[in-house]
Formats: structure tokens, sequence, C-alpha cells
């Protein structure tokens, strides 16, 4: 048989607020829990009236008077002017045997940290929702079926690319590791320009051998050289005349060409090989590169004067590591495409994408693409599994990516691996021994010591 004081012992230690009055509304009790919302000890609640409370402000409303008036189980919202708590209480009345009310039951729950959450949930749906206005009014603008992305850096990219493409004699500098979208900043320009219903000529100076590229570029008369096409050819240029040409991958041009690009940029003419009459031009110029062309100048790699001809305006696109937001719905975009195309209907197992999520995706959105095609096609069954995966996915993120988390080795040697790989990523992320020293905080030639000394370890 429970006794009364333990009755009293477990209704104390209640977490929420619970208090007993009589059919006036006269506190006969009240717990710990209580006093705490209220702010008051529970010494200078018991005896008191709920009226005599809401005279004293303790509480902005009171769920005890509408029983008292109704005789029905009512729950009110409150505040505590005290304590600063927002608070749901519920009250419920117990008869004798005439009817009358003889007790009420008072229960509160502090809703405070609820209400927080709720606050909280809703500022967050409105950026989701404010994402996906502006990811809509994107689209719509440059293509339904172009951008997959909510990470707030490309999408601030994609508008700087919307608001540079008006300006038609700007040259555009577009930067990113291989694979980034580089080509699909280029097209926004293009169609968001005046230029959008003419000439888009793009050309990779990194897939022409060096022989052919100046050819290729700017042309040649008839003559100009042994195997020349007796007609003579226009180059790249005059078919973009009116339009806009990308160079991509312009970091690989050689150098002896760049002269020749300079002037053509500065001059707005070109001379075809072996020709003596020049051509006029009205061609927007866009470059894209995934190498480090200020490291390149420095080390008279590529001409000064050219990079800043082509750096009027640069874009700086991030790489997928850093917009780790996009991968899952990057994956869902190529599965559909690619389930369309061959025609089969396979998913992906979710710790299958919790590891695509965690790989850092060397080869960006480009890598992306290309495994989930080729998951599609070799995974025999209907659902694409983590064992499905490259060893270099399945492993990412786990002690055997890591070795140096692994037991069984020094400390000091430990240390060395880690401080090796640190290294390693720093010089892939960055491009360059420069900006990775700036990256991790210390000089290039610490870097280039410890480079140095891993080597002749590894040597010996």
């Amino acid at each position: 048989m429970i006794s009364i004081e333990d009755i009293f012992e477990m209704l104390d230690s209640s977490y929420d607020g619970i208090w007993i009055t009589d059919g006036t509304g006269k506190i006969l009790y009240a717990n710990s829990a209580n006093a705490s919302l209220l702010g008051v000890s529970k010494k200078n609640l018991e005896g008191k009236t709920t009226q005599q409370l809401l005279d004293e402000k303790i509480f902005s409303n009171s769920v005890i008077l509408e029983v008292l008036r109704t005789k029905k189980r009512a729950s009110t919202t409150g505040y505590n002017y005290r304590t600063k708590l927002s608070v749901l209480a519920t009250a419920t009345p117990l008869f004798d045997d005439r009817g009358e009310i003889k007790y009420i039951f008072n229960n509160v729950r502090n809703m405070t940290e609820l209400n927080n959450l709720q606050n909280l949930q809703r500022d967050k749906d409105e950026i989701i929702r404010l994402q996906q206005k502006q990811l809509n009014e994107l689209k719509t603008r440059y293509g339904k079926d172009q951008i997959i992305a909510h990470n707030k850096d490309f999408l601030q990219v994609v508008e700087l690319a919307g608001r540079v493409a008006p300006f038609d004699g700007s040259t555009v500098l577009i930067l990113g590791e291989s694979g980034t979208g580089k080509e699909l900043i280029a097209d926004i320009i293009v169609k968001n320009s005046e230029r959008r219903t003419k000439p888009f000529i793009k050309i990779n100076c990194g897939a022409i051998p060096e022989n052919l590229l100046e050819s290729e570029l700017f042309g040649y008369e008839k003559g100009a050289f042994s195997g020349a096409d007796a007609k003579g050819k226009k180059g790249l240029f005059e078919a973009a005349n009116g339009g806009t040409i990308l160079l991509d991958e312009v970091g690989d041009m050689p150098y002896h060409l760049q002269v020749k690009l300079l002037r053509v940029l500065q001059q707005r003419q070109l001379l075809r090989i072996g020709g003596l009459t020049p051509v006029d031009l009205n061609v927007r110029v866009l470059a894209a590169t995934n190498r480090d062309l200020e490291a390149m100048v420095a080390e008279k790699q590529f001409r000064e004067d050219l990079y800043y001809r082509l750096n009027v305006v640069s874009i700086q696109i991030p790489p997928l590591r850093k917009r780790r937001e996009d991968i899952i719905p990057l994956i869902h975009h190529y599965l559909g495409v690619f389930n369309k195309k061959y025609h089969t209907d396979k998913s992906i197992h979710s710790d299958t994408i919790d590891l695509f999520e965690r790989y850092d995706w060397p080869g960006n959105v480009r890598e992306l693409e290309n495994l989930v095609e080729n998951l599609l096609i070799t995974t025999p069954g209907d659902v694409i599994q983590k064992e499905n995966l490259p060893a270099k996915i399945y492993q990412s993120g786990t002690a055997e990516s890591l070795p140096f988390l692994r037991g069984g080795l020094p400390l000091g040697q430990a240390v060395e691996m880690f401080e090796q790989q640190l290294i390693q990523e720093a010089l892939k992320e960055h491009g360059s021994l420069r900006k990775a020293a700036v990256a991790l905080g210390v000089n290039a030639s610490t870097i280039s010591r410890k480079i140095h000394g891993y080597t002749e370890r590894k040597a010996k």
C-alpha cells in the first residue's frame, strides 16, 4: 500500500510543476519543480490563493480560475514574469459527493525550450524556403536541369556569373579544380548575355597538340605551311566573331602563343598564319583553368600581362568537398539521368550514400557523375551497396585511409605520417607551395624542407 508520504515524494520528484488547490483556489500543496518554474519558494506558495498570485504578477493568467468558473478540465499557456519562462498549465477538477469541486490538480510544464526549438525550426524552415525560392529563380533564369545546388557559395557563384553576363566587353577568368563546373558557369554567362544567339566556340587549349594550336585558334592563309589547306582556313577566333569564345585550360597554352593571344585581346584583331591583312574581331573571351596562374606568373610560366588582361573579372568555383550538402542531390540527379538512359530502376543504399558524403571527390562533380554511371552499369542488383564501391571510396573516412590512427606505431612516426598527409592534402587543394603554406600557417621553406626530408627517408 502506497502511503501519502510516498505519493508526495513522487510528486516532488516530478520534472513538471504540480500543485493542488482546494475548491476555492487556495494552494494546499506545491512541489519543488512548480516553485522553480514560478520563482517562488514552496513556503510562499502554500496557503495563498490563485488570485493572490495573479495580483502579485507571479504569472500572466490562471487556468485554475477557468476551472472554478466552468467546473471542467482546462489548459492554457502562460508566462512567468519572474523566471521569464513560458508554460503550459492543465488543471483537472476533482469533485465531492455533492458535485462540488473539492480539489484541483494543476500540472505546469516548462514550454520555453520547446518554443525555442519550434522557433529555431521555423527559422530553419524559412531559410530552406528562401533557398529553394532562390534556387527555383536561378533554375528559371539559367536553365532548369543545369543547376543542382544548395550550397550558398556555389549559388553565389551562379549569381555572380549572371551579374557579369551583360557586361559584354569584359573578359572573365573562371577558376576551379577539374570537374567543378567551369563550363557550366561559362554557359550561364553566354545565355544571359547579348551574344546568346551568336556563335559560342569552346576550345580546350590543353587537348590540342602545341604545333596545331596556333592554326586552330588564329587560322592560316593558303600555302602558309606544308600540308595546309589550299584555300586557307579560318581559326576558331574568326568562327566565334560576333559571339563568345571559351579558352578552357588556358594555363596549358604554350608561352610563345600567349604573346599572340595578348595581342588579339588588346588590338581586337588577328593575323592568320602567313597572312598580311589583319582580321577585325568582335569576340568576348572567357577563359578557364584549374591551374594556379598567379604561381605560374611568379615562376615565369605564364605572362603577367596576359594574366591581368584575362582576369578582369574572376569567378572561383568551390570544389565538391566544400559543398557537401550538394552531394546527395547530385547523386539522385545523376541516378535519375542514367536510370532513364539505360532503362533501369536502380537505387542507392543509405550506407552507400554516407560513404559518398565522406569522400573528398578529387575529380569533383565529373567524378561523381562518372561513378554513378559506372555503378549503375556494373552493380548486379537493383540496389547499389557499399560493397559495390571502389576501394578508395569504400575506405573513405575509415582507419584504413588513415594508417597513422591504427595501433602499433610509435608516436613520432604517427605524427610524421599525419603531418605528411596534411601537407599533401594542402598542396592538392591549393595547387602551390606558397598557398599551401599560408593555409597551414607556416613558411613555404618549412614545407619544402619537410617534403625534402620525407623524400630522403623514403629513398633510404
